[in-house]
């Protein structure tokens, strides 16, 4: 991730360079600058690159939203120069996408793990000094976040958690909406058009919220992508107004979406080498979930691998859940379950990102 982000800040410094030569050696450039810097509303503008926080509401701000977007846009917006350059890249381009989506669900661990949480807001706030924090209110919030000791885990709401929502690029949203991208675009179902950096499309009579995706098919079929649950009122709106349909898919099933959390240690489940490279190939079958650990010769060492039964979780029940296999390695019932030959289903799996919803989409012909 660093080499990505420092062509990034290169890119940044680069713009500013040309700006401060060109304000400092030609006049004409000089004034319209000015006038730029004197726009109305322009501070209010300057948010939606970067905030200190997040509120909600009709007019709030998101930096968490301002991450993704930015992550989001060097993988959809400049990276198909890259992928169309022939199967190699490609590939390479899958690879790219899901060892970043790993590199997320990672960041998703300071949820669970109080210590790594304490590393990151102290550098936060050491590194980015006035602009890490927008106002008093989200001071306030800040020392909340930095007072509490306990996990992130589903249920806990109030204004510290939307303060440690806003340090991280979407947190896991942003890893199912690049899943579902990266099977897309490997797959045979038409020509795909990313809007995750368009989630407000302009025009004379307001905007419109448009899906996630465009998928362009032949005979003139076009069809929206909606990442996720719970939009349905946006998704009519833009159905209706632009007379095409939209299908509402997932990473995993809508009962068990992915990036799954480990049943023991609470930390997530990342993908392994092996996943990531079927995933790239293209070699993994419509719907198949997982890839059998026990036909691995690399099982042993992996820490990747998945136990998926009965173990005894976090708070002592005994719960089939998934787990990380390390974390429940000398669980009785885990080592009993392994032995056992009753059940055809293997228990140790490396979870492949599948796709919920397009069942109903044959791929192009």
């Amino acid at each position: 991730m660093k080499k990505l982000l420092d062509k990034v800040i290169i890119s940044v410094e680069h713009l500013r360079i040309l700006d401060k030569v060109l304000q400092k050696n030609y006049k004409p450039y000089k004034k319209i600058s000015k006038k730029l810097e004197s726009v109305p509303l322009l501070e209010e503008f300057l948010k939606e690159i970067y905030v200190g926080g997040k509120k909600k509401g009709k007019y709030g701000i998101g930096r968490q939203m301002i991450l993704g977007d930015l992550l989001e846009y060097i993988l959809t917006g400049r990276g198909y120069y890259f992928a169309v350059k022939g199967k190699a890249f490609t590939e390479s381009f899958v690879r790219i996408i899901m060892y970043i989506c790993n590199l997320l669900i990672l960041m998703e661990d300071s949820s669970v793990d109080v210590g790594l949480r304490n590393v990151i807001i102290n550098a936060l706030e050491s590194e980015l000094g006035d602009d890490f924090i927008e106002d008093e209110e989200q001071k306030l919030a800040f020392e909340k976040l930095k007072e509490f000791k306990g996990k992130f885990l589903p249920g806990v709401k109030g204004k510290h958690e939307d303060f440690f929502d806003s340090l991280f690029p979407k947190r896991v949203g942003c890893v199912p909406e690049l899943l579902v991208y990266a099977h897309l675009i490997r797959k045979n179902y038409g020509y795909v058009v990313p809007l995750l950096t368009s989630q407000r499309l302009l025009g004379n009579q307001g905007y419109i919220i448009p899906p996630d995706f465009l998928l362009l098919r032949s005979k003139g079929e076009i069809f929206g992508i909606e990442v996720g649950t719970h939009k349905e009122r946006q998704i009519t709106t833009f159905s209706t107004i632009t007379s095409i349909p939209v299908f509402t898919v997932g990473i995993g099933s809508s009962e068990q979406p992915q990036p799954y959390r480990c049943g023991k240690c609470q930390k997530w489940i990342i993908y392994c080498d092996k996943v990531i490279d079927v995933c790239a190939k293209n070699q993994d079958k419509p719907g198949q979930e997982y890839l059998d650990c026990s036909k691995c010769n690399k099982v042993s060492e992996c820490p990747f691998v998945v136990y998926y039964g009965k173990a005894y979780d976090h708070s002592g029940k005994e719960r089939t859940l998934r787990y990380h296999y390390s974390c429940v390695k000398d669980d009785p019932l885990v080592k009993k379950a392994i032995k056992s030959k009753r059940s055809k289903k293997p228990k140790l799996i490396a979870p492949i990102p599948w796709v919920s919803g397009l069942e109903s989409i044959r791929e192009d012909v």
